[in-house]
């Protein structure tokens, strides 16, 4: 095992080596050094490296603006070469969907290669309509050919959005029915009057959340596509009718009472526990559950919680008291606005867990690193931010209190429970008997979309539900891991503790303190009344309460992820690694950090993170170890607000 953890930092910087004739095409832009250090790291470490550097402007002291000195040349650098600068915040997510794009075609699950085709056909439905826009097939016909429920009601649906005339003289009532319509999109995991949505052997029934309901000119304009050839006014006609539908829907308009059979009245509100189940909703469950082929069995065995049960009750009284034409064209319009999908990288984000499941395999990641290494990796990284939650539960929450014990272990084997929770939550052969013979058509994106949605949405059925945003679960250390190896395979050491690792504390309530607060923002009042003038020292302005809570939390993150960093160094005993390579570029590990999180921050609302940056910066004892800032320059004021005393 030590030899692997000796081995991670360089597998990552040592892969992907430049051949010869890489070196040759490079041979302009490099010295001879430079061509004899690309053989100790990576072409893309180097050129994040070589990016910091000639972002940051060496002709402004870094003692006298920071922020000024690290961002001097963004602007002049972004006009140089677009296409080489990486966005600041990006870093993660960037990575991700550049790493899913370049590999997708090489996933080797079944689930893997029903996300790779569902990819394919979305770009190539992308670049037809860029290539050919007025020959290609609108987004509406796109959905009447690949949507089988609506293909077989294409030559009718061509004549969409109906007005009342157009309903009567076809006698549409007949053949398009609201219900069946929307229970249909709803199984196929497109909800528009109910969110009915499951976990292990639980069915839960709610109203929608947030209701679409978009102004008249807004309407107008989201059937600018189906309504080129009609009267102006129709638009208008059907915009406010679904206005209308969906605002009485969400209670903003009062409701219209009417009497039931046997002149009973509807005021009689319905329990919170019970959900009044009228002709129109069980027509919609029935219709539901058949398409999801939930036997009889499963239905009869599951709980069921209905939510919100008054405004569910409400929302299909309305329905109840509106022409069918109208709902079905709300019904219709909002699985058009649904089925947009703009954006390819979407689908990596929507079908996560088959994504992971395919990364866990290795197929695609072993080219660049072993599990085990990474695995390995991970679980050094969060040692200190267990060490510290557990010292925090063990001082602070009642459960240390009852089992000291167990908060205090030295180890919670992370990559133990990442490898148990994998093979439960993503356990390829379950997967595969869960997803084989979906039926995908070739060519048919909307078609073969909507199939893979039903499959992970009968899925959940048997599933436990799990929340992968919960810190004490193993899926959200499951989903970092992932994406801590994809981060590392693009970017050096220090791009982590700059982006993802930052994020981890930012967010982590361990660095809330009250009193460190009120601490601080005393403290960065009287600095600034101190030290402030307009001309010679701008840093110092005065802050707002909220700005001195940033730059409180900032600072406090800051000295997380730095530990992290400093931590990782010396327990992979990779400082010497990379401190050669830093060197190279005329940096050091003391001063890296600072500047990459300082260029996350570039060119964005300048104002504001140049005073939490510097602000930050000045106070903390190890900018002034890594800078030597001399006693009369602004970067070391005469007196410093120690905001990690709360610590």
């Amino acid at each position: 095992m030590c030899w692997k953890l000796q081995f991670v930092l360089l597998a990552f910087v040592i892969q992907n080596v430049s051949s010869q004739n890489d070196r040759n095409t490079d041979a302009e832009m490099e010295t001879d050094t430079d061509v004899e250090s690309g053989q100790f790291f990576s072409h893309l470490y180097k050129r994040n490296l070589y990016q910091m550097v000639r972002i940051k402007n060496d002709s402004l002291d870094p003692c006298d603006d920071f922020y000024s000195h690290a961002c001097g040349n963004f602007d002049q650098h972004l006009q140089e070469d677009p296409d080489e600068i990486l966005p600041p915040y990006l870093y993660n997510k960037q990575d991700r969907m550049n790493f899913f794009s370049t590999q997708v075609h090489n996933f080797e699950t079944i689930p893997g290669k029903l996300i790779s085709q569902l990819y394919a056909e979305c770009r190539n439905r992308e670049a037809k309509k860029m290539s050919n826009q007025s020959a290609s097939a609108t987004h509406w016909e796109h959905l009447l050919e690949e949507i089988p429920f609506l293909a077989g009601h294409k030559e009718v649906l061509f004549s969409w959005p109906f007005l009342k005339h157009q309903w009567e003289q076809k006698h549409l009532n007949g053949q398009l029915n609201w219900i069946v319509l929307s229970a249909q999109l709803a199984a196929h995991g497109l909800p528009t009057l109910l969110h009915i949505y499951f976990a292990l052997d639980t069915i839960y029934v709610s109203p929608i959340e947030d209701l679409p309901c978009p102004s008249i000119d807004d309407f107008h304009s989201s059937l600018s596509d189906v309504l080129q050839n009609r009267h102006r006014h129709v638009s208008h006609i059907i915009g406010y009718e679904m206005r209308v539908l969906c605002r009485r829907m969400r209670g903003e308009l009062p409701l219209v009472r009417s009497l039931m059979r046997n002149g009973e009245s509807t005021t009689t509100k319905p329990s919170q526990e019970q959900l009044l189940l009228d002709e129109n909703t069980m027509d919609y469950f029935q219709h539901f559950f058949a398409a999801l082929n939930f036997s009889t069995e499963q239905l009869e065995i599951a709980r069921k919680f209905p939510l919100d049960v008054e405004k569910i009750t409400q929302a299909w009284e309305v329905l109840r008291q509106t022409e069918p034409r109208i709902v079905y064209n709300y019904v219709m319009w909002q699985a058009k606005e649904q089925l947009r999908y703009p954006d390819c990288y979407k689908i990596s984000e929507e079908f996560e867990r088959l994504l992971h499941s395919e990364y866990w395999q290795w197929h695609i990641l072993s080219p660049h690193l072993t599990r085990e290494v990474a695995l390995a990796s991970y679980q050094l990284h969060t040692t200190r931010f267990q060490k510290l939650r557990r010292s925090s539960l063990s001082r602070r929450d009642w459960y240390g209190h009852l089992w000291p014990a167990s908060v205090e272990k030295k180890e919670l084997q992370v990559a133990r429970i990442l490898q148990v929770h994998a093979q439960s939550y993503l356990n390829i052969t379950e997967l595969n008997e869960v997803y084989t013979g979906l039926g995908f058509v070739n060519g048919s994106f909307h078609g073969n979309l909507l199939l893979l949605r039903r499959a992970q949405l009968r899925h959940s059925f048997v599933s436990p539900y799990i929340d992968e945003d919960d810190v004490n679960q193993p899926a959200y250390f499951l989903r970092h891991f992932i994406h801590f190896v994809l981060l590392s395979l693009h970017r050096p050491t220090y791009h982590y503790y700059a982006t993802q690792g930052l994020e981890l504390w930012r967010q982590s309530r361990l660095l809330l303190d009250t009193d460190g607060r009120y601490t601080a923002m005393d403290c960065l009042e009287r600095q600034s009344l101190q030290h402030y003038d307009a001309a010679l020292a701008p840093i110092y302005r005065p802050l707002g309460s909220d700005e001195i809570e940033d730059i409180f939390h900032f600072y406090r993150s800051f000295q997380a992820a730095r530990r992290d960093y400093d931590f990782w160094l010396q327990g992979e005993r990779f400082a010497f690694a990379e401190t050669f390579v830093l060197q190279f570029f005329g940096l050091d590990i003391q001063r890296v950090l600072f500047y990459a999180v300082a260029q996350q921050l570039c060119n964005r609302h300048t104002d504001i993170f140049a005073a939490q940056l510097n602000r930050g910066y000045m106070n903390m004892p190890e900018f002034q170890e890594a800078f030597k800032c001399k006693a009369d320059k602004a970067m070391n004021p005469s007196s410093r607000c120690m905001i990690n005393m709360c610590e």
